[in-house]
């Protein structure tokens, strides 16, 4: 995922009303500042909402690099927990960095499983 978000710019747009359901699973959209990963093909225009709020069709991309990192979303079950080593920026722009792996809570929660960088 490190490697997706450090060439975001290559990166699709999610489009809203396109017909997914031929792509294949990982495949990649970029949509409100992040980098999300197709979990289950589908077509969006049966749906109404973005990847975001689509979370069982749509999984979180993660960078391990600091200077890419994204802002914090909660993950989804299993999806879009933070694994050791993976990093993301804080509303106040401080950068950590997960000590452990399968984390669902930020610094504030879990300071002892963060570090800043």
């Amino acid at each position: 995922q490190t490697e997706l978000i450090a060439e975001e710019n290559y990166i699709p747009n999610f489009n809203p009303t396109k017909d997914y359901s031929t792509w294949k699973v990982g495949y990649p959209v970029q949509d409100e500042g992040q980098v999300w990963l197709l979990l289950q093909p589908h077509n969006a225009s049966h749906y109404d909402g973005r990847p975001s709020t689509l979370r069982a069709l749509w999984g979180l991309a993660h960078t391990k690099n600091p200077e890419k990192a994204k802002a914090w979303v909660d993950a989804y079950g299993t999806s879009g927990m933070y694994m050791t080593g993976e990093c993301y920026k804080a509303e106040d722009g401080v950068v950590y960095r997960a000590l452990q792996d399968n984390l669902v809570h930020d610094a504030i929660a879990l300071p002892a499983a963060w570090e800043k960088v």
